[in-house]
């Protein structure tokens, strides 16, 4: 009996002790909680770093608490992850090395940006002590063996950012930009958004009396908006023109997640979606673009936005898929009309969905009439605007003179189509006369090379310590570009694996267009400056997607020479990568 009565009494207390809250065993990690909080809202966390970048600087001049708060609190992290793994992971004497090295490069970066700091080349010191936070992290996340995809793509993207935070803060409005004048000239893209910011409404003149006044307005009336919100709160006027290459910041990070999702979307995983992604994060286009405050970096950001949502719909057609699509070229013609160019792959795949499922021909078709509904009042709005004003051609686009020293109508078709002899890698950097070149560049296809490795003002001339990194950066990309363009036309007729016939036009039609519509461009408007990458930014997309496709596939087919050519991409892809960042970190020691 008093056994019975024992049995019953230990039962009843773990009865009581079970329906009491229960201290969980284990505790997710503080870093698998941020790293996981960056992946499920990746925007809201670019928006955020954007809106942080502002306590390192306002303008030209980098506040102390701005340098030193951050700088501290990263290199705190660093030397609390190491602690960490003295205290948890310490096994074998190799794990003890990686720790040595973890609190080596905290305390090595710490020191370097103080160093930096008085040298006032504060870009340089974000750079190299967030690189050298982002290795600790990777070994960090290798000893927990939580060196999963995601975690890899998250510290690219991590990279990718702090380059061109980096780049940011050491460009100003007025340095390597394009059509954008100063502040207080009336003309360009800053004296676009000065007039908005002055005047709250639209150009009531002629658009094309005033330079850049053509272009259609929507990038312009957020950057207004955003320089007033800051003037207000007692950011200096200069200071918060300044800062609108946070919003291109983050318009570039966007297009980095957008990629990403692009890729994820048409089936990339593994080591493919990791280089893939690799090749976005350190693209130069997308560095020098995340500091230029003219409209381009949003309308790539929306073209990239209509091409994902794209890929949505067609997985389901819903209202709730097709408007995005609607928003995001109706609001990129509002940014740029040049957006109009993903339109034919779009309007395909409607038109395949349609004829494919004839059954559901009026949900489609009211499906098609909300995109309509929406998308053609926002992305003809300008254009009809100065059209029925003023009679401006919708296509309206200023032509330079003929007597322009830049012009090259003058060198025949032929030549500067197939021309590409070895004169023109002597200097990898984009030729202008105008600006002490040998020659202007007059081979577009060249100058797509040559501005998506530099844009037209980071040479060597600028900056003698690029050279060497550069012609590596700009023969890694031709490398890179040129098994790209191979690997997609491989795959567009081979693979039946990740690729359905409608994405597999869809793909061809939006390379296609961009690249055909670039050549007319080039040769409509004979200039060196329209030889440019900017004009065709989504093809450095595609063509990083099917760099992982690539990869993904020959690695798959564990064959021993296909490995081999898998390992030459991958290694291309890190060479570029590794020469991308010199280059631009040797650019951001520069100093106003």
């Amino acid at each position: 009996m008093e056994e019975t009565t024992k049995v019953t009494k230990k039962a009843s207390e773990a009865s009581e002790k079970s329906a009491l809250p229960q201290k969980p065993k284990s505790s997710q990690p503080f870093y698998m909680i941020l790293l996981e909080t960056a992946w499920a809202h990746p925007i809201f966390t670019a928006l955020f770093l954007c809106v942080f970048a502002m306590t390192l600087t306002t303008g030209k001049h980098v506040t102390k608490i701005g340098m030193i708060m951050p700088s501290l609190a990263v290199f705190l992290m660093g030397v609390c992850a190491g602690l960490h793994i003295v205290r948890n992971d310490i096994k074998h004497k190799s794990n003890a090395v990686l720790v040595s090295f973890i609190l080596f490069a905290a305390s090595f970066a710490g020191l370097f940006a103080v160093m930096v700091y008085q040298a006032d080349r504060p870009g340089a010191a974000v750079l190299n002590f967030g690189l050298a936070a982002i290795t600790g992290v990777y070994i960090y996340l290798g000893v927990k063996n939580k060196l999963t995809t995601k975690n890899i793509v998250l510290l690219i993207a991590a990279a990718g950012f702090l380059i061109r935070l980096a780049y940011i803060m050491y460009l100003s409005i007025t340095l390597h930009q394009h059509d954008v004048s100063s502040i207080g000239t009336g003309k360009g893209h800053i004296g676009y958004i000065e007039f908005l910011c002055q005047h709250n409404y639209l150009p009531p003149d002629d658009v094309r009396n005033t330079d850049q006044f053509y272009h259609a307005p929507l990038h312009h009336i957020i950057a207004s908006m955003w320089v007033k919100v800051q003037y207000t709160y007692g950011i200096s006027y200069e200071s918060a023109f300044e800062n609108v290459q946070l919003l291109t910041l983050f318009y570039s990070s966007v297009c980095f997640i957008l990629s990403y999702k692009i890729f994820r979307k048409l089936k990339l995983n593994g080591k493919g979606l990791i280089f893939a992604s690799a090749v976005i994060a350190f693209s130069p286009t997308f560095i020098i673009l995340s500091a230029s405050i003219n409209n381009d970096i949003l309308s790539v950001t929306l073209m990239l936005g209509a091409i994902y949502n794209t890929l949505r719909w067609y997985e389901k057609q819903t209202f709730k898929n097709i408007i995005p699509i609607a928003l995001c070229v109706g609001f990129g013609m509002m940014t740029k009309l040049s957006v109009w160019m993903i339109t034919p792959a779009i309007a395909f795949v409607f038109l395949f969905v349609f004829f494919g499922n004839l059954k559901n021909y009026k949900k489609n078709l009211a499906q098609f009439g909300i995109f309509g509904i929406i998308c053609i009042p926002l992305g003809l709005y300008w254009p009809l605007r100065n059209l029925i004003r003023d009679g401006v051609p919708i296509t309206y686009v200023p032509k330079l003179s003929e007597t322009s020293k830049q012009y090259v109508g003058n060198i025949p078709m032929m030549q500067r189509l197939f021309d590409f002899d070895l004169h023109q890698f002597k200097d990898v950097g984009d030729q202008f006369t105008m600006y002490g070149g040998e020659y202007n560049e007059y081979n577009p296809l060249v100058a797509l090379f040559k501005t998506a490795s530099f844009d037209e003002g980071i040479t060597t001339k600028n900056y003698p310590a690029i050279a060497g990194f550069n012609t590596i950066l700009f023969w890694s990309m031709v490398l890179i570009g040129l098994a790209g363009f191979i690997a997609m036309v491989y795959m567009l007729i081979k693979n039946k694996t990740e690729l359905n016939r409608c994405t597999k036009i869809f793909l061809a039609l939006l390379y296609a267009v961009i690249f055909v519509s670039y050549y007319v461009f080039c040769f409509e408007f004979p200039h060196v400056c329209t030889e440019n990458i900017r004009y065709a930014v989504p093809l450095i997309v595609i063509g990083a997607y099917f760099i992982g496709l690539a990869i993904q596939r020959l690695l798959a087919a564990h064959n021993r020479i296909k490995t081999a050519a898998a390992r030459v991409l991958c290694t291309a892809v890190i060479v570029y990568a590794a020469s991308s960042t010199i280059v631009y970190d040797i650019v951001s020691h520069k100093v106003w």
